[in-house]
């Protein structure tokens, strides 16, 4: 089975699922094709990295997104159809598939570890860089067959290729296992969102009795006006703050996933006053209550102006403020910030440093990525980037999973996974 037809087979076995193909022509219009389909989908699962990195900036934050990657299986069987059309294995040429896995089957075979020529998969390649590698190495290296894991790659090497080309396509089992992961993850979340949540807004002015009393009306009248409360509870409470009520899917939406305030510079703009919000999420109404006021209270300490979630497991996250035109990173911490302050002990890292990075680490969404690339998302040089991952490494919150090449004569780059909120959640 090639193409479609391999990933249809695997959501064949996968029961209540309802699927929604997403096809296109051409790689530039992937985007257009994901944006309209996120209004209508609880997650999304791509056939290879190339489309996830097309879109991954229009991913909203938290939904469960999954990716079939070629794996040794893959290649395997792609040794395998070359042996069996007769074709020496080596020399050959190779695209989307990490060089130590080939220098490994190599081993394994008893073949020269360098005879396979590999482009491994970067987010930059277009088809012209993946075609002329391919053609490069049938001119200089004699190459018997070319492997690819781009079907537009293969489209063209059919052409242009004087060799067998052999199309590389995760197998059923690998795909189905990525999206029965993916299929709970969208379960467990929807789940997750109806569960119950509260916001609590106080006013922080010092303001006579009629002044506060007219604050106090102002700013319940805007909250009933305002449409994104139409569906929750809004009432007025003694100590100059006004608590929303609803769930949790819907106070995620109008934060936009926990990273801005609403209402917070309408009512500085309108009644010149200025307000601590907490947010805090729960597994029944009195907790969702509770965490809301201990999230306030840390709003408050902080001068007002912005907010904190306080989720069900006792996590901490903030300051919100206003939405940018770039989602800023997060920090986190726990409620008493001793298990964020014991790993960055640790990692030998500072408690904000480790903050920013549990925030990278949410927005990835699982990706891999290099050392520069996390000290450019930190706003650090080159060298303070290495040395971050260097300690991340050592302290077990982050591993390897691969290589990155670039451009073709530039030095192949390690990338990593972070896998600090794992660890900043266990007990």
């Amino acid at each position: 089975m090639q193409g479609a037809e391999v990933f249809e087979a695997a959501l064949a076995h996968l029961g209540g699922v309802e699927a929604r193909w997403i096809r296109y022509e051409d790689e530039a219009g992937i985007g257009d094709s994901v944006r309209q389909a996120l209004e209508e989908v609880d997650a999304v699962f791509f056939a290879g990295p190339m489309p996830l990195d097309r879109c991954r900036h229009l991913l909203p934050e938290g939904m469960p997104v999954g990716v079939a990657r070629l794996g040794p299986i893959d290649l395997a069987l792609a040794l395998l159809r070359a042996r069996e059309q007769g074709l020496p294995l080596v020399p050959a040429s190779v695209d989307t598939f990490e060089e130590q896995v080939a220098e490994e089957f190599a081993r394994e075979l008893g073949l020269p570890p360098r005879a396979t020529r590999v482009l491994p998969y970067g987010p930059d390649q277009e088809v012209e860089e993946i075609v002329a590698f391919h053609l490069e190495a049938r001119r200089r290296h004699g190459t018997h067959y070319a492997v690819t894991g781009r079907s537009r790659v293969y489209s063209r090497l059919m052409a242009e290729l004087d060799v067998p080309v052999l199309r590389s396509v995760p197998v059923v089992a690998s795909i189905r296992s990525a999206m029965n992961e993916v299929v709970l993850r969208a379960v467990s979340a929807r789940h997750s969102n109806l569960r119950f949540a509260t916001a609590v807004y106080r006013l922080l002015e010092e303001s006579g009795l009629y002044e506060a009393g007219v604050e106090r009306v102002n700013t319940l009248r805007m909250f009933f006006d305002a449409p994104a409360f139409a569906e929750a509870w809004v009432e007025a409470r003694g100590d100059q703050s006004v608590l929303v009520f609803a769930h949790k899917g819907l106070l995620e939406e109008i934060t936009r996933s926990w990273t801005s305030v609403p209402l917070l510079e309408e009512v500085r703009a309108r009644l010149g006053v200025r307000m601590a919000v907490g947010f805090g999420v729960g597994e029944s109404a009195r907790d969702s209550v509770r965490h809301a006021e201990m999230a306030v209270r840390r709003a408050m300490e902080e001068g007002g102006d912005t907010g904190f979630l306080m989720t069900e497991g006792g996590l901490v996250i903030g300051p919100m403020g206003q939405a940018e035109e770039e989602e800023p990173l997060r920090y986190a911490f726990k409620t008493d910030e001793a298990g964020l302050r014991e790993l960055a002990r640790r990692a030998g890292l500072g408690v904000t440093t480790l903050s920013r990075l549990v925030g990278l680490e949410r927005r990835l969404l699982g990706a891999a990525a290099s050392a520069e690339e996390i000290g450019q998302a930190l706003k650090v040089s080159a060298p303070s980037g290495r040395r971050i991952m260097r300690l991340l490494r050592e302290s077990g919150l982050a591993a390897p999973v691969g290589m990155a090449q670039p451009n073709k004569r530039g030095r192949p780059k390690t990338l990593y996974r972070l896998d600090i909120v794992g660890k900043l959640d266990t007990p």
